[in-house]
């Protein structure tokens, strides 16, 4: 379905060059005509014989973003390629190709949309929030993701291509098919332009091998004011949990001091207590975690690591008895939804009753959540009310482990079809099972030539553990890998790389996750920067 390696796309013919000189690539992104910078919802409209440089794009903050490359003589290609027949520098520099027959800064979803995920937030129709504090941009390859990817999530499958199309219908006059496809390769059809751009664009100078130095840490924790919440709306106390987010209700004290949890099933000592009896009988422990939703697309915001605070789930299982056969947990909330967990993880897992020292917030599952590290998102059940232990062959009758389809013997479940969530092309390769992100970095920011610049992200595999982090800066002919030993896979690892371009050029930094498994990240992230020396 997806390839995991980039091929090189051809640049096209010289029919094609005569196509793009005459042909018609509108869009709506301002052209900056003399190098100068413009903000960001500026309108500079171009005379006939201005040239087309790309446009630089300073933001709040004072980052400053050029999505389209510099070009020089040379021509530089990602994939390494190159061409006898070599431009003038004036030539370049009164019509450079990417802006002058390409048009790549009126392409793509950068040419119209700031933020996609602020875009998404001001739709009629309601979107799982994706805006997030850790500067992670959305990308169209994440919409992608989740709008293939999604059974049980959306109620239409394979729609993404539907839905973008129909959304862009009435528009603009000022944006075609060329504005988002790009068709070269016959072997591959119409592309999306953000996926095949780096391919397409000259004046990215390829890396190989690419050479930096990298370190590695746990410790990052997501702030209370930051937590992610896919805000389901499909059993009665997602509703409830909406209503009391959106008015900002107080927290109801005698709902926790009422609120009982109760364990039964194949144990010798079946027991209903309330929140604070449980915590006087078995008292609380401190536990730091990493939440991550199973549709989250590569790279992608839905994540969280936070230090919880709440009853171990083994002590309550020893004290109730569980039989020599018991095999796993059903945990219920008081609506009754449902998941089913391996009942070794118990020994792991808390009755979460605060988050980063705080008492849970509605939208986290107040007033007690199963805080399950190295489980997917569906197995942290919010407002957990029952705990039932399964015999191994009651445990047989479950579809979904962990959070995720059920392994037996190497082998996942036929009871979920390829391509289909969470897999991608069979029951073997994950959508996002390693995942590996980019921190606060925009594509096509600009850094300074000769100067170190510290790369940083998130690596994570969910039950497994990640045993290194991946870098390429040649589209992935070559990765240089880097190792991350005496992690757990209970929490996310945050790696740090640090890499000084050594001139002027524009680069794309490729990431990408290895488990102790072998298991890769099915697609790399992907960020194109440029290097410019201080003026």
């Amino acid at each position: 379905m997806r390839n995991r390696k980039r091929e090189a796309l051809a640049l096209g013919t010289m029919c094609l060059v005569g196509a793009l000189v005459f042909g018609s690539l509108g869009g709506c992104a301002p052209k900056a005509t003399d190098g100068s910078s413009a903000s960001a919802g500026d309108e500079a409209k171009p005379s006939a014989a201005s040239t087309y440089l790309p446009a630089v794009i300073e933001k709040e903050n004072g980052v400053k973003v050029q999505r389209t490359p510099d070009e020089t003589v040379e021509q530089n290609t990602l994939d390494g390629g190159y061409s006898y027949f070599l431009q003038s520098e004036e030539t370049i520099e009164k019509a450079p190709y990417n802006t002058t027959y390409l048009h790549a800064d009126e392409r793509g979803c950068g040419s119209c949309h700031e933020d996609l995920a602020e875009k998404l937030n001001n739709m009629t129709w309601s979107h799982v929030d994706l805006t997030n504090s850790y500067g992670i941009q959305i990308t169209v390859q994440m919409c992608k993701d989740c709008h293939t990817f999604g059974y049980g999530y959306m109620a239409n499958q394979h729609s993404f291509g539907s839905i973008i199309h129909g959304i862009h219908e009435d528009a603009s006059d000022d944006i075609d098919c060329w504005s988002c496809h790009v068709g070269t390769d016959p072997a591959k059809g119409m592309q999306l332009w953000d996926e095949a751009k780096y391919t397409q664009l000259r004046g990215i100078r390829a890396v190989s091998p690419v050479e930096g130095d990298f370190s590695y840490d746990q410790d990052k924790i997501t702030p209370n004011d930051a937590l992610f919440d896919f805000d389901w709306l499909y059993y009665d106390n997602d509703y409830l949990r909406h209503e009391k987010t959106a008015e900002n209700a107080e927290l109801d004290q005698e709902t926790f001091d009422n609120w009982t949890v109760t364990v039964s099933g194949a144990v010798a000592n079946e027991s209903t207590k309330t929140l604070p009896e449980l915590v006087e009988a078995f008292g609380t422990e401190d536990m730091t975690a990493t939440l991550h939703c199973t549709l989250d697309s590569i790279g992608g915001p839905l994540i969280q690591n936070c230090e919880y605070t709440g009853v171990p789930l083994k002590k309550m299982l020893e004290a109730a008895g569980v039989a020599e056969d018991a095999a796993a947990l059903q945990i219920l909330s008081s609506d009754g939804f449902v998941e089913v967990m391996d009942i070794a993880k118990a020994d792991n897992t808390l009755l979460g009753l605060e988050v980063n020292g705080e008492t849970l917030p509605w939208a986290q599952g107040y007033p007690v959540v199963l805080v399950a590290p190295g489980a997917a998102a569906p197995a942290w059940v919010k407002e957990v009310s029952d705990i039932v232990v399964l015999t191994k062959e009651e445990a047989a009758a479950y579809q979904e482990w962990n959070g995720w389809p059920k392994e037996i013997d190497g082998s996942y479940l036929d009871y979920y079809a390829p391509g289909s969530w969470p897999f991608v092309t069979d029951s073997t390769e994950f959508v996002n099972k390693p995942s590996a992100a980019i921190f606060d970095f925009q594509n096509g920011q600009i850094i300074e030539t000769g100067k170190p610049y510290e790369f940083t992200g998130y690596a994570t595999a969910y039950d497994e553990t990640i045993a290194a982090v991946e870098f390429s800066m040649d589209g992935g002919i070559s990765w240089t890998r880097f190792d991350t030993p005496n992690v757990t896979n209970a929490q996310w690892v945050i790696w740090h790389f640090t890499y000084t371009p050594p001139e002027d050029s524009a680069y794309v930094l490729s990431v990408r996750a290895i488990t102790d498994t072998g298991r890769v990240s099915d697609e790399p992230v992907e960020m194109m920067f440029n290097a410019k020396s201080a003026s």
